[in-house]
């Protein structure tokens, strides 16, 4: 038994806090190879461990019942067998397993097994897309089941890539895997390639680029609708067949930020026994290559890294060992609110307990307004008269990404009003902008953030880009989270659907998930743009084939007013006493109790 007593002070602390670029090459142009800005880069899979970190091992091939061999890896303690076993499995080394260090839970009585999967490092057979993990999970899994040193008990862990094995391995597992942990993942796997219907271009290419997969970067391209090359993609359908408890670790700004709160709610309500209710989730600040953008990482009790890795560990010995180490009290959710970066007593930056995700919340609806074009539009609750303004979409000209939930620098929260130097976000004339009065009292938004923007368009299709920021006092202003949509892709990933010049359309914008206090005397802004490039692939614009673009610069009219309310929608929670900075200057603590 684990000696908990630090752990659990620190957890009931946090309970108490709560209650007291260059841009790249045309499209046209073969694609760069840009760096992994994380730590499973390839770097990562060819870095030794040290003696100390490194206990002997044995590799072992193990056979697929196709006849692939799987290379294995396996560590194991020194005191009388059996064991429960962490099972890792990976397409990097299986050696430098990211978010798994060997030495750590053999110390603490586990087999270590580290496999590198079909495809990837000195494993025989193909990689395609996780498509064989999980028949080839359940064939492992077997196999340790079987060894004289298992006691029967499989957990996983693991992050990234060795996250999306672990949702891979969900749907129909054996009784011998009793728990996942996957980090910074997600199990729905065409949305991760496609949010909105457009690429996600920095992530897919250089991640495939790297692992030395680029042929199917070009396979990817011709399968733009979810057809029935997706078929087994979406690790967590269907969810009744999911048995196994799960702790979904994501951030805020991860690309896999929607995985991991998308596949706990799915589970936790809809799973089959054994998981429907054993769902955890956890939300940090961070990005996927643990920063918090150009800020240093906000205040928690226990350091973010720190505190999820003594999770993991609780978790397992929970399921593992039947040790009581208190996941049975756990909240079903815990996610770390954002607040004011460098302002004292600002509320926010603190950890908050739920009962579920997302809290329940009123749609709080603030609609866009032309003001003088294209940087002084307003946001306000109050329908402006019919208007509209000129959005400049030059796809040969795109804006460059600056932060957000992306997979290539820079990533995370970023100023978007004094960065890139020379040439600001908020300042270039393709960007328009939207931002309320100085709030009076701070505002939280805690769930998913949408814009709905009517547009009357010039071409048969185009991007739009929407940016949601924290306007400080002194004009900085600071990413909190975006997304885009296809025009051709908004009426589902099955599906195109064009749009005829000079008929007004609504494009509803999944900006996807946030937890952020804007703190009294700040501002809410929106940011629209027809580009946001290199995160997302850029739109030609023209309707016709993406994959052979007929560059076209489009000149949409935003629409704003009664007949056409472009407008984003903020989820304020039903946590009381309730903090409306838009009507009061109520600034009281927050409520323990939390719907």
């Amino acid at each position: 038994m684990h000696d908990r007593t630090g752990w659990q002070r620190s957890i009931a602390l946090v309970t108490v806090l709560w209650v007291a670029a260059a841009l790249g090459p045309a499209q046209d142009a073969d694609p760069p190879a840009f760096a992994h800005p994380s730590q499973d880069a390839t770097a990562l899979a060819t870095m030794p461990w040290s003696a100390a970190d490194a206990p002997e091992s044995t590799t072992y091939w193990v056979a697929m019942p196709d006849g692939v061999l799987l290379a294995t890896e396996v560590w194991l303690p020194t005191t009388p067998e059996p064991y429960p076993t962490v099972l890792t499995r990976t397409p990097y080394s299986r050696f430098t397993p990211p978010d798994v260090t060997p030495a750590t839970y053999v110390a603490e009585g586990y087999a270590v097994v580290s496999q590198e999967i079909r495809g990837c490092g000195e494993s025989g057979g193909t990689w395609h897309f996780y498509a064989d993990d999980n028949a080839d999970g359940h064939t492992t899994i077997d196999w340790i089941a079987q060894q004289g040193w298992s006691n029967g008990k499989v957990g996983m862990i693991g992050r990234s890539g060795t996250g999306a094995t672990q949702y891979a391995i969900a749907r129909g597992a054996p009784a011998a895997l009793k728990c996942l942990a996957p980090a910074h993942e997600t199990p729905f796997r065409y949305e991760l390639a496609w949010p909105g219907g457009a690429l996600n271009y920095c992530l897919v290419y250089n991640w495939l680029n790297n692992q030395g997969f680029l042929n199917l970067y070009y396979e990817l391209l011709e399968h733009r609708l979810c057809d029935s090359s997706y078929d087994g993609l979406n690790f967590a359908d269907p969810p009744g067949e999911i048995h196994v408890p799960m702790l979904h670790m994501g951030r805020w700004y991860d690309f896999g930020q929607g995985g991991a709160l998308g596949a706990f709610q799915l589970l936790q309500h809809q799973g089959g026994a054994g998981a429907a209710g054993n769902q955890y989730l956890w939300m940090d600040p961070l990005t996927h290559g643990h920063t918090y953008g150009q800020f240093p990482p906000p205040s928690s009790p226990i350091p973010f890294e720190q505190w999820r890795q003594q999770l993991k560990l609780d978790w397992l010995d929970y399921w593992l060992k039947d040790e009581a180490t208190g996941v049975d009290s756990w909240p079903a959710a815990r996610i770390y609110v954002m607040g004011a970066v460098d302002e004292p007593g600002a509320p926010g930056n603190e950890w908050l307990e739920l009962q579920d995700w997302p809290p329940d919340a009123e749609t709080r609806t603030l609609y866009l307004s032309q003001g003088d074009p294209p940087h002084g539009g307003g946001l306000d609750e109050t329908l402006p008269p019919s208007e509209s303004s000129v959005l400049l979409i030059d796809p040969l000209d795109p804006v460059p990404t600056w932060g957000g939930a992306g997979y290539c620098a820079p990533i995370g929260p970023w100023d978007q009003a004094a960065y890139p130097v020379g040439r600001p976000i908020e300042s270039r004339a393709d960007v328009l902008t939207f931002t309320t009065d100085v709030l009076m009292g701070p505002v939280a938004v805690i769930g998913a953030v949408t814009a709905r923007i009517w547009i009357d368009p010039d071409t048969p299709d185009l991007d739009l880009s929407v940016r949601l920021t924290d306007v400080y006092p002194d004009g900085k202003s600071v990413l909190i989270t975006d997304g885009i949509q296809r025009a051709r892709m908004r009426c589902g990933c099955d599906q195109e659907c064009f749009m005829a010049p000079g008929t007004p359309y609504e494009i509803e914008v999944d900006m996807w998930s946030t937890a952020m206090i804007f703190n009294a005397g700040h501002r809410i802004r929106v940011a629209i743009a027809g580009t946001n490039w290199e995160r997302f692939e850029r739109n030609d614009n023209s309707g016709g084939d993406l994959n052979n673009p007929n560059w076209t610069v489009a000149y949409p009219d935003i629409l704003f007013g009664p007949d056409y309310p472009s407008s984003i929608e903020l989820p304020i929670p039903f946590i009381l006493p309730f903090w409306d900075g838009f009507e009061s200057g109520d600034t009281s603590a927050w409520s323990t109790v939390v719907p």
